[in-house]
């Protein structure tokens, strides 16, 4: 059997959102093994995890909210990294602690290129392609109001770059409390193997030991574990957008940074849906 026969799913684990604490980390997608002697997730502890990390939970949710009403988002007149940053400090006092890594994070770094790639995606067929095989209930219309979200966003600008990201995600603690996302160092490993997974599974996580350990590494997100995410976010943003939605959403990012922003010399790495 060769490794692109191997789903990415021998490397998953049984893990909640929630511990017994009722507490629950997020962090990135990224593949790479966390530095063992980081404070917060050390020795590859597992967590679940989705595209930037709080950057991404704010990114996503904007792009979802005014994919599903015009104006949902951009009335608000907040810039998005101000929007992911409120967010992650409203799930903080929710019990679910949202990081962020660096110096080199893909999802902060691109942010400017990923948000303007998804609004330039109309005419994209690859894609589209490669984000209706990260969610195959996506729809063309979904995909192209998705589109034309990030086109409005961006013409009121509203998207944020890079440094407005890093800046809005570090603010001191001492200006709001308990602000600043965690900061994760991760090593700098590579993999004979890695695939985009989208893991539609509640209570898993990726043993990112094991699959290293194997030769394997994936930008893994847990989609299964959205909608307890979801149950913690505000009111008004919880009713607005829908976990199908978020769901369609971010396989519509997801998709265009599979097609275009991490790939294998231009070549996209295998993409994997797991309990879809």
């Amino acid at each position: 059997m060769t490794n692109h026969e191997i789903s990415i799913q021998t490397f998953t684990v049984e893990h909640p959102l929630r511990g017994p604490d009722d507490r629950g980390l997020l962090g990135c997608m990224d593949r790479r093994r966390v530095v063992p002697s980081d404070p917060v997730l050390g020795g590859d502890k597992l967590f679940q995890q989705i595209r930037g990390g709080r950057y991404g939970i704010g990114h996503g949710l904007a792009l979802a909210m005014e994919a599903t009403g015009p104006g949902s988002f951009t009335d608000l007149g907040m810039p998005v990294a101000d929007f992911a940053q409120g967010l992650g400090f409203a799930l903080e006092l929710n019990g679910i602690l949202t990081t962020k890594h660096g110096p080199t994070c893909g999802a902060i770094e691109g942010a400017t290129v990923i948000h303007d790639g998804v609004a330039a995606g109309e005419y994209d067929e690859a894609m589209f392609a490669n984000a209706l095989r990260l969610n195959p209930d996506l729809t063309e219309k979904h995909y192209l109001r998705t589109v034309a979200a990030a086109k409005r966003i961006s013409k009121l600008g509203l998207a944020s770059t890079p440094d407005e990201v890093k800046t809005a995600l570090t603010t001191p603690a001492g200006v709001i409390p308990k602000s600043t996302a965690p900061h994760v160092e991760l090593q700098d490993t590579n993999h004979d193997t890695i695939r985009f997974v989208t893991d539609y599974r509640p209570g898993v996580a990726l043993d990112r030991a094991a699959a290293h350990a194997s030769g394997f590494g994936a930008y893994y997100s847990s989609f299964g574990d959205l909608e307890g995410v979801r149950s913690a976010l505000p009111t008004a943003v919880r009713n607005q957008v829908s976990l199908e939605t978020w769901w369609a959403t971010e396989a519509v990012v997801l998709g265009r940074i599979a097609t275009h922003d991490i790939t294998a010399g231009g070549t996209p790495y295998d993409i994997e849906t797991i309990g879809r």
